[in-house]
């Protein structure tokens, strides 16, 4: 128990520090323009997951 908690607390500070990093070295990853593609890439994706789930569950259905 004592030694899950202290993984994840380590864990946890080490993912922070590594996004802290990248986002000092590299600040026009999160920049509108990026940001905007990312967001439109995960809205298609949605989309075409959400496409296959409906005939996957129609081909179960049938």
């Amino acid at each position: 128990m004592f030694w899950t908690k202290l993984i994840f607390i380590v864990t946890t500070a080490f993912m922070g520090w590594y996004l802290y990093n990248y986002i000092r070295h590299n600040p026009e990853a999160f920049s509108s323009a990026n940001l905007n593609k990312s967001i439109f890439s995960l809205g298609v994706l949605a989309l075409f997951l959400i496409a296959i789930v409906t005939v996957l569950v129609l081909l179960v259905r049938y």
